[in-house]
Protein backbone atom coordinates (compact mmCIF):
# COMPACT_ATOMS: atom_id res chain seq x y z
CA UNK A 1 0.00 0.00 0.00
CA UNK A 2 2.73 2.53 -0.82
CA UNK A 3 0.21 5.13 -1.96
CA UNK A 4 -1.23 5.34 1.57
CA UNK A 5 2.15 6.18 3.00
CA UNK A 6 3.14 8.78 0.43
CA UNK A 7 2.83 12.30 1.75
CA UNK A 8 3.29 15.59 -0.01
CA UNK A 9 6.08 17.59 1.60
CA UNK A 10 3.85 20.58 2.12
CA UNK A 11 1.10 18.56 3.84
CA UNK A 12 1.76 19.18 7.50
CA UNK A 13 -0.78 18.16 10.10
CA UNK A 14 -2.28 20.92 12.25
CA UNK A 15 -0.58 21.30 15.61
CA UNK A 16 -3.67 20.14 17.49
CA UNK A 17 -4.13 17.05 15.32
CA UNK A 18 -3.60 13.65 16.90
CA UNK A 19 -0.75 11.79 15.12
CA UNK A 20 -1.95 9.18 12.64
CA UNK A 21 -0.82 6.14 14.61
CA UNK A 22 -2.35 7.46 17.83
CA UNK A 23 -5.64 7.99 16.04
CA UNK A 24 -5.44 4.54 14.42
CA UNK A 25 -4.80 3.07 17.87
CA UNK A 26 -8.19 4.51 18.84
CA UNK A 27 -9.70 2.98 15.69
CA UNK A 28 -8.15 -0.36 16.59
CA UNK A 29 -9.53 -0.21 20.14
CA UNK A 30 -12.97 0.74 18.86
CA UNK A 31 -12.96 -2.05 16.25
CA UNK A 32 -12.00 -4.56 18.93
CA UNK A 33 -14.77 -3.35 21.21
CA UNK A 34 -17.29 -3.47 18.37
CA UNK A 35 -16.17 -6.86 17.03
CA UNK A 36 -14.08 -8.73 19.60
CA UNK A 37 -11.17 -10.61 18.04
CA UNK A 38 -11.22 -8.77 14.72
CA UNK A 39 -7.95 -6.93 15.39
CA UNK A 40 -6.01 -9.98 16.59
CA UNK A 41 -2.51 -9.78 15.12
CA UNK A 42 -3.16 -6.36 13.53
CA UNK A 43 -0.16 -4.02 13.60
CA UNK A 44 0.19 -0.26 13.68
CA UNK A 45 2.98 1.01 11.46
CA UNK A 46 3.62 3.95 9.17
CA UNK A 47 0.18 5.47 8.96
CA UNK A 48 -1.86 2.28 8.72
CA UNK A 49 -3.41 -0.49 10.77
CA UNK A 50 -2.77 -3.78 8.98
CA UNK A 51 -4.32 -7.15 9.75
CA UNK A 52 -2.78 -10.54 8.90
CA UNK A 53 -6.26 -11.42 7.60
CA UNK A 54 -5.69 -9.11 4.63
CA UNK A 55 -7.51 -5.90 5.51
CA UNK A 56 -6.02 -2.55 6.40
CA UNK A 57 -7.11 0.91 7.50
CA UNK A 58 -5.04 4.02 6.85
CA UNK A 59 -5.16 7.75 7.43
CA UNK A 60 -4.73 9.94 4.36
CA UNK A 61 -2.65 13.14 4.51
CA UNK A 62 -4.66 16.05 5.94
CA UNK A 63 -5.67 18.60 3.34
CA UNK A 64 -8.69 20.28 4.90
CA UNK A 65 -10.98 20.27 7.87
CA UNK A 66 -8.60 21.23 10.67
CA UNK A 67 -7.17 19.16 13.47
CA UNK A 68 -10.41 17.38 14.32
CA UNK A 69 -10.83 15.99 10.81
CA UNK A 70 -9.49 12.60 9.70
CA UNK A 71 -9.70 11.09 6.21
CA UNK A 72 -9.81 7.33 6.67
CA UNK A 73 -9.07 4.82 3.91
CA UNK A 74 -10.35 1.25 4.29
CA UNK A 75 -8.83 -1.56 2.21
CA UNK A 76 -10.82 -4.78 2.71
CA UNK A 77 -8.41 -6.94 0.68
CA UNK A 78 -4.82 -5.82 0.12
CA UNK A 79 -4.03 -8.97 -1.89
CA UNK A 80 -5.73 -7.45 -4.93
CA UNK A 81 -2.79 -5.87 -6.70
CA UNK A 82 -1.59 -3.54 -8.10
CA UNK A 83 -4.67 -1.34 -7.62
CA UNK A 84 -5.97 -2.22 -4.18
CA UNK A 85 -9.71 -1.47 -3.99
CA UNK A 86 -10.57 0.88 -1.16
CA UNK A 87 -13.21 3.25 0.09
CA UNK A 88 -12.77 6.59 1.80
CA UNK A 89 -14.65 8.30 4.59
CA UNK A 90 -13.98 11.29 6.81
CA UNK A 91 -14.63 11.47 10.52
CA UNK A 92 -14.68 14.60 12.65
CA UNK A 93 -14.22 14.85 16.40
CA UNK A 94 -16.97 17.43 16.85
CA UNK A 95 -16.70 17.12 20.62
CA UNK A 96 -12.94 17.62 20.51
CA UNK A 97 -12.35 14.02 21.57
CA UNK A 98 -10.76 12.00 18.71
CA UNK A 99 -12.10 8.79 20.25
CA UNK A 100 -15.58 9.96 19.25
CA UNK A 101 -14.40 10.31 15.63
CA UNK A 102 -12.90 6.82 15.74
CA UNK A 103 -16.11 5.37 17.19
CA UNK A 104 -18.27 7.15 14.59
CA UNK A 105 -16.16 5.71 11.77
CA UNK A 106 -16.14 2.19 13.21
CA UNK A 107 -19.91 2.12 13.74
CA UNK A 108 -20.68 3.31 10.20
CA UNK A 109 -18.03 2.87 7.48
CA UNK A 110 -16.10 0.41 9.64
CA UNK A 111 -19.24 -1.64 10.20
CA UNK A 112 -19.68 -1.88 6.44
CA UNK A 113 -16.09 -3.09 6.07
CA UNK A 114 -16.60 -5.70 8.78
CA UNK A 115 -19.80 -6.88 7.12
CA UNK A 116 -18.09 -7.11 3.73
CA UNK A 117 -15.36 -9.26 5.31
CA UNK A 118 -17.80 -11.51 7.16
CA UNK A 119 -21.27 -11.18 5.62
CA UNK A 120 -23.64 -12.46 8.29
CA UNK A 121 -25.79 -9.39 8.86
CA UNK A 122 -24.17 -8.78 12.26
CA UNK A 123 -22.64 -5.36 11.63
CA UNK A 124 -24.73 -3.89 8.80
CA UNK A 125 -27.77 -4.71 6.70
CA UNK A 126 -27.68 -6.33 3.26
CA UNK A 127 -30.22 -4.78 0.92
CA UNK A 128 -30.96 -5.96 -2.61
CA UNK A 129 -31.91 -3.45 -5.33
CA UNK A 130 -35.57 -4.45 -5.45
CA UNK A 131 -36.13 -4.01 -1.71
CA UNK A 132 -37.76 -0.98 -0.11
CA UNK A 133 -34.40 0.47 0.94
CA UNK A 134 -32.59 -0.69 -2.17
CA UNK A 135 -30.47 1.24 -4.64
CA UNK A 136 -31.31 0.29 -8.25
CA UNK A 137 -28.71 -1.96 -9.84
CA UNK A 138 -26.67 -2.32 -6.64
CA UNK A 139 -26.35 -4.59 -3.68
CA UNK A 140 -26.10 -2.35 -0.61
CA UNK A 141 -24.41 -2.93 2.71
CA UNK A 142 -25.90 -0.24 4.96
CA UNK A 143 -24.83 0.65 8.48
CA UNK A 144 -27.00 1.96 11.25
CA UNK A 145 -27.10 5.67 12.04
CA UNK A 146 -24.85 7.26 14.64
CA UNK A 147 -25.84 10.47 16.40
CA UNK A 148 -23.55 12.90 18.17
CA UNK A 149 -24.78 16.15 19.60
CA UNK A 150 -25.66 18.02 22.75
CA UNK A 151 -28.78 16.08 23.70
CA UNK A 152 -29.24 12.32 23.75
CA UNK A 153 -32.95 12.49 22.98
CA UNK A 154 -32.34 14.73 19.97
CA UNK A 155 -29.59 12.39 18.76
CA UNK A 156 -32.02 9.50 18.83
CA UNK A 157 -34.81 11.50 17.21
CA UNK A 158 -32.63 12.49 14.26
CA UNK A 159 -31.12 9.01 13.95
CA UNK A 160 -34.63 7.62 13.57
CA UNK A 161 -35.63 10.40 11.19
CA UNK A 162 -32.59 9.82 8.98
CA UNK A 163 -33.21 6.10 8.70
CA UNK A 164 -36.96 6.55 8.19
CA UNK A 165 -36.27 9.04 5.37
CA UNK A 166 -34.74 6.20 3.32
CA UNK A 167 -32.39 8.73 1.75
CA UNK A 168 -30.30 6.53 -0.53
CA UNK A 169 -33.32 4.89 -2.13
CA UNK A 170 -35.16 8.17 -2.66
CA UNK A 171 -32.27 10.08 -4.24
CA UNK A 172 -30.51 7.16 -5.96
CA UNK A 173 -31.04 8.59 -9.44
CA UNK A 174 -28.88 11.61 -8.56
CA UNK A 175 -25.67 9.69 -7.88
CA UNK A 176 -25.72 6.12 -9.20
CA UNK A 177 -24.24 7.17 -12.55
CA UNK A 178 -21.14 8.28 -10.64
CA UNK A 179 -20.44 4.94 -8.96
CA UNK A 180 -17.26 4.17 -10.85
CA UNK A 181 -15.56 1.38 -8.92
CA UNK A 182 -16.18 -2.16 -10.19
CA UNK A 183 -15.59 -3.45 -6.64
CA UNK A 184 -17.56 -1.25 -4.24
CA UNK A 185 -18.41 2.41 -3.81
CA UNK A 186 -18.66 4.12 -0.44
CA UNK A 187 -21.48 6.58 0.18
CA UNK A 188 -21.81 8.64 3.36
CA UNK A 189 -25.08 10.25 4.42
CA UNK A 190 -24.69 13.16 6.86
CA UNK A 191 -27.21 15.52 8.41
CA UNK A 192 -26.32 17.94 11.15
CA UNK A 193 -25.98 21.41 12.56
CA UNK A 194 -27.95 23.76 14.76
CA UNK A 195 -31.56 24.93 14.38
CA UNK A 196 -31.84 27.11 11.29
CA UNK A 197 -28.44 26.04 9.96
CA UNK A 198 -28.63 22.36 9.13
CA UNK A 199 -26.42 20.72 6.50
CA UNK A 200 -27.40 17.73 4.38
CA UNK A 201 -24.49 16.06 2.64
CA UNK A 202 -23.88 13.02 0.48
CA UNK A 203 -20.27 12.00 -0.15
CA UNK A 204 -19.52 9.45 -2.86
CA UNK A 205 -16.12 7.82 -2.56
CA UNK A 206 -15.00 10.59 -0.25
CA UNK A 207 -16.10 13.51 -2.45
CA UNK A 208 -19.09 15.73 -1.79
CA UNK A 209 -21.78 15.08 -4.39
CA UNK A 210 -23.53 18.39 -4.96
CA UNK A 211 -26.57 17.09 -6.82
CA UNK A 212 -27.24 14.31 -4.33
CA UNK A 213 -26.67 16.65 -1.39
CA UNK A 214 -29.19 19.11 -2.80
CA UNK A 215 -31.69 16.30 -3.33
CA UNK A 216 -31.24 15.17 0.26
CA UNK A 217 -31.73 18.73 1.53
CA UNK A 218 -35.03 18.82 -0.39
CA UNK A 219 -36.34 15.89 1.66
CA UNK A 220 -37.05 18.35 4.50
CA UNK A 221 -35.70 16.31 7.37
CA UNK A 222 -36.71 17.63 10.81
CA UNK A 223 -34.47 20.09 12.61
CA UNK A 224 -33.22 19.47 16.14
CA UNK A 225 -33.74 21.80 19.08
CA UNK A 226 -29.98 21.94 19.80
CA UNK A 227 -26.82 21.13 17.86
CA UNK A 228 -27.10 17.57 16.59
CA UNK A 229 -25.43 15.55 13.85
CA UNK A 230 -26.17 12.08 12.49
CA UNK A 231 -24.55 9.92 9.85
CA UNK A 232 -24.65 6.51 8.31
CA UNK A 233 -22.71 4.77 5.55
CA UNK A 234 -23.27 2.36 2.70
CA UNK A 235 -21.12 0.23 0.45
CA UNK A 236 -22.74 -0.21 -2.94
CA UNK A 237 -21.59 -3.22 -4.96
CA UNK A 238 -22.48 -4.54 -8.42
CA UNK A 239 -25.15 -7.19 -7.97
CA UNK A 240 -22.88 -9.71 -9.70
CA UNK A 241 -20.26 -9.37 -6.94
CA UNK A 242 -22.64 -9.27 -3.97
CA UNK A 243 -21.42 -11.43 -1.10
CA UNK A 244 -23.42 -14.47 -0.10
CA UNK A 245 -24.79 -13.77 3.37
CA UNK A 246 -24.05 -16.57 5.82
CA UNK A 247 -27.04 -17.50 7.95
Amino acid sequence: MPWIRRRAREARPPEDRLPDLEFLALVKASLEEYAPGVTEGAELRGNSLSSPRGWAVGVAPPHHGGGRHYDIVALPDVSIQPDVPCFVDCAVALSGDPRHAADAWVQTAGACMLELLDPRGRFADHVDPDEERGVPGRHAIISGAVGFGLDTAENRRLQTALLDANVLHRIADTFTADLESPHFNGVKVFYGGRPGAMQAEIRVNGERHETASAAMAALNLPEPKVFTAVRHYALLLPVSTAPRVKR
